[in-house]
């Protein structure tokens, strides 16, 4: 009797551990789709949707990437720190800024045009009151019931459903 429950047991086991395998697989998969469709749909609100485009450098800050640890599957859609007013954008940003010193070209004074100049620039604080222009959580959030029907699908797939 013991023999035949320890035989159940292990086929319990590894038909769980089957499961597991390809429903992570399934899942990955799934994940792999919307981290990109996610990220298209991001740099589309760069586009002009919600911020045109200037240089086209935070834009090009947005990537995307899954980690896989475990029975863990994490797909993550971010900004590179590098360009530091992707954060203010998305979050707006209410403080002072100094703003460093420079040289700068003037073509005009007093309204009047004249030879173009070069004048020194020394550093000084503005106030900055900048409302929020969010790229990044609004297509989290339009993708948000696709996302969870895709993970569904992904584990019903990976069930043999």
């Amino acid at each position: 009797m013991l023999t035949e429950i320890q035989v159940d047991e292990t086929k319990v086991v590894a038909r769980f551990g089957r499961v597991v395998g390809d429903v992570l697989r399934e899942i990955r998969a799934a994940v792999e789709i919307e981290r990109l469709i996610l990220e298209a749909l991001v740099k589309r609100k760069l586009s002009g949707e919600v911020l045109n485009v200037v240089t086209g450098k935070l834009r090009r800050s947005v990537y995307s990437y899954v980690e896989a640890e475990g029975d863990t599957v994490s797909g993550i859609v971010a900004q590179s720190g590098d360009v530091k007013y992707g954060r203010r954008w998305e979050f707006g940003f209410t403080g002072d800024e100094v703003v460093r010193a420079h040289v700068r070209t003037i073509s005009q004074a007093f309204g009047r045009g004249i030879a173009p100049r070069d004048v020194e620039v020394r550093e000084f604080t503005r106030p900055i009151d900048q409302l929020a222009r969010p790229f990044m959580r609004p297509s989290l959030a339009e993708r948000a019931v696709a996302i969870v029907e895709r993970l569904k699908g992904a584990v019903a797939k990976g069930l043999g459903g």
